[in-house]
């Protein structure tokens, strides 16, 4: 099997110091910031939150509206590995947001919330990176299938994962809250050469000391196995 160390499992979390701190306090690495319009009218105190840490970032930019002054900004002091876009803008805003942020050295990625070809018009215009979120499209195919998500996996920059599968009713739990399943998908993104960050995507409820640190022991138990 391929070395695992290429791949970073992540947490997911507002940009607020008390969540930050547990995540570092829990050994994990890297978070995938949560942002919203609201959050980013304090664009210098979420500086000041990321600053104080010593994390890889990655930025899941607002689902909703078009001002991206408080996210260039945060992209420009916290340097994220890459930035998440939902698929909510019109086909005349694209260009301006590729414009917006090209020099800043980040991928900008674009999410699949109801096809996994949603992303493809884009990455093929704009070279977008293509967030993989195996939480929408194991609901779109109603399961997972090994032999048909590799070719996904393989073009994928940055990846979604939670503790769902088909007909459970994990949706946007941690990873380790299904550690056989979520086992078993590792171990086919490892073989498909994917390398970057798995953010673990769990709800508010889930973003705990506690659940971080169990994030933080199934990820060293899939490592060692």
């Amino acid at each position: 099997m391929t070395s695992k160390d290429g791949m970073t499992i992540a947490a997911k979390c507002a940009p607020e110091k008390n969540l930050l701190s547990d995540v570092c306090q829990a050994g994990l690495e890297a978070v995938e910031l949560f942002l919203s319009e609201k959050i980013l009218t304090d664009v210098d105190g979420v500086i000041k939150a990321c600053r104080a840490f010593p994390l890889r970032y990655a930025l899941h930019a607002p689902n909703s509206g078009f001002g991206f002054e408080g996210l260039l900004a945060l992209t420009q002091a916290v340097r994220p590995e890459v930035i998440v876009f939902h698929n909510i803008f019109w086909e005349d805003e694209w260009p301006v947001i590729a414009q917006r942020f090209d020099g800043t050295g980040v991928k900008l990625c674009l999410e699949n919330t109801y096809s996994v070809h949603e992303p493809v018009k884009l990455m093929r215009r704009f070279s977008f990176g293509r967030c993989l979120d195996m939480e929408h499209l194991q609901m779109e195919t109603c399961g997972f299938f090994e032999e048909a998500f590799i070719s996904v996996m393989r073009e994928a920059s940055h990846i979604h994962l939670t503790g769902y599968s088909f007909g459970s009713d994990r949706w946007h739990t941690h990873i380790h809250h299904a550690p056989e399943h979520n086992r078993y998908v590792l171990d086919v993104l490892n073989r498909s050469g994917y390398r970057g960050l798995v953010v673990s995507e769990a709800r508010q409820s889930l973003q705990t000391l506690k659940d971080f640190q169990a994030l933080k022991a199934f990820d060293q138990e899939w490592r060692n196995s």
